[in-house]
C-alpha cells in the first residue's frame, strides 16, 4: 500500500496569519488571496497541498521577493499559537526545544523534529519519512524557527553552525546566507538546523514557570483533540484498496468500508481540503507506479488490479497524472 503523503496532513490555521500579516504590511490586501486567508481562523486546521498552494500563489504576486525567507524572518508568536507561547515562557532554550517537540503536532502533522547531539553540536532536523514539502514551505519553517530562537533568547545575532534543505540549489544562494549567516547545503537527505551545544544552555528572556505550566496543560488538552488525520486518512486508503481489488472503486463503495455514509466521507474529506476524486486517483497513480516497477504484470493485469474497467481508461489516467505513458515510465525506470 503506497504511503501516506505530506500533502494530505494537516497545518494550523495560525500558519494562514503568518501570510495575511505579510500582505498587510504590504499593502496588498484588495485581492482574492487575502480575502481568502481571512476566512481561516486559529482553530482551523487546513492540509499541506492547501499551504502550500497558498506560498506558491503569494510568491506569484511577489515574484522578485524571496517569500519563504521573508515570511519566516516576521514569525511571531501568534503566528505558531499556543506552541509560541508555550516555548516563549520557557526557562532555556533547551526546555523551548524539548516543548515544540513535544508539542509540534499543535503546529503541523506528518514528521516532527528530532534533536541530536553530537559532541558540540545539536542537531534539529525533519526526516522525509512522508514524502518532500516544497521549497517554500521549508524556508518558512527553518527561517522561522531560527527567529523564534532569535526573539526567545533576545539575540539578534544568533547564527546556526550549518543549515541543510532537501531541494535542488537555487540560482540566489547568498540570500540565503544572508539570512542564516551559516553554510547552507542542498539536495540534502533532510532539513536540519547545527547549533552549538552552548545555545541550549541560554536563557529564555520571557520565561514564565507559572505561565508555563499553564500553558503545558492547555496543549496536552488541545493536542488530545485534534483530529486524526493520519489515522483516517490511512484507513482511506485501504478501503480505497479494497475497493479497487473488488471492481468498485467509487466513494459509496468507500463510505460502506469505513461505515459511514457517503456524506460523511465527503465532509471529513473537505474538513481536511481534500477530494475523494484527488486521493483516489493520487493512489491509484502511486500503486500503479509500484506495479509498473515490478515488470511481472502486463497492463491489462495492473488496470485490473486498479479497478479500471478497460486498459485505455488506465492509460488516460496515468498520463494525465504523471505526463507519461505506462509503458513509457516502464522504460524510463527500467535497470
Amino acid at each position: 500500500m503506497a504511503a501516506l503523503q505530506l500533502a494530505e496532513l494537516q497545518v494550523s490555521g495560525d500558519l494562514a496569519g503568518l501570510l495575511r500579516d505579510f500582505m498587510r504590511s504590504e499593502g496588498d490586501i484588495h485581492c482574492e488571496l487575502y480575502a481568502q486567508l481571512q476566512s481561516f481562523s486559529p482553530s482551523s486546521r487546513i492540509s499541506f497541498g492547501q499551504w502550500w498552494a497558498l506560498l506558491d500563489r503569494l510568491q506569484q504576486r511577489f515574484p522578485r521577493r524571496h517569500i519563504g525567507l521573508d515570511l519566516g524572518q516576521r514569525v511571531q508568536p501568534a503566528h505558531l499559537g499556543m506552541l509560541g507561547y508555550l516555548t516563549l515562557a520557557s526557562d532555556t532554550v533547551a526546555e523551548a526545544l524539548l516543548e515544540f517537540q513535544r508539542y509540534q503536532g499543535l503546529l503541523h502533522d506528518g514528521d516532527k523534529a528530532s534533536i541530536e547531539l553530537q559532541g558540540e553540536r545539536m542537531i534539529l532536523s525533519w526526516s522525509a519519512n512522508y514524502g518532500p514539502s516544497t521549497r517554500l514551505s521549508d524556508e518558512v519553517l527553518v527561517g522561522g524557527l531560527l527567529r523564534f530562537l532569535r526573539l526567545m533568547t533576545g539575540r539578534p545575532d544568533l547564527r546556526p553552525l550549518a543549515v541543510n534543505f532537501t531541494f535542488a540549489q537555487p540560482d540566489d544562494c547568498q540570500a540565503y546566507i544572508d539570512v542564516f549567516g551559516a553554510p547552507v547545503g542542498f539536495g540534502q537527505s533532510c532539513t536540519a538546523l547545527e547549533f552549538p551545544t552552548a545555545y541550549l544552555d541560554l536563557p529564555v528572556s520571557n520565561s514564565d514557570p507559572g505561565l508555563k505550566l499553564l500553558l503545558e496543560r492547555q496543549a496536552q488538552a488541545a493536542l488530545a483533540v485534534l483530529p486524526d488525520s493520519e489515522g483516517f486518512i490511512q484507513g482511506l486508503r485501504k478501503a480505497l484498496l479494497r475497493a479497487m481489488q473488488s471492481g468498485r472503486a467509487n466513494s459509496a463503495q468507500v463510505a460502506a468500508t469505513l461505515n459511514m455514509s457517503e456524506r460523511t466521507l465527503f465532509r471529513r474529506l473537505s474538513e481536511q481540503g481534500l477530494s475523494f476524486k484527488v486521493i483516489l486517483a493520487q493512489t491509484r497513480t502511486q500503486l500503479a507506479q509500484e506495479y509498473l516497477r515490478d515488470k511481472r504484470l502486463t497492463l491489462s493485469e495492473i488496470a485490473l488490479l486498479l479497478g479500471y474497467s478497460e486498459q485505455s481508461a488506465f492509460n488516460r489516467a496515468f498520463k494525465r497524472e504523471t505526463g507519461l505513458s505506462p509503458r513509457r515510465y516502464q522504460q524510463q525506470t527500467a535497470p
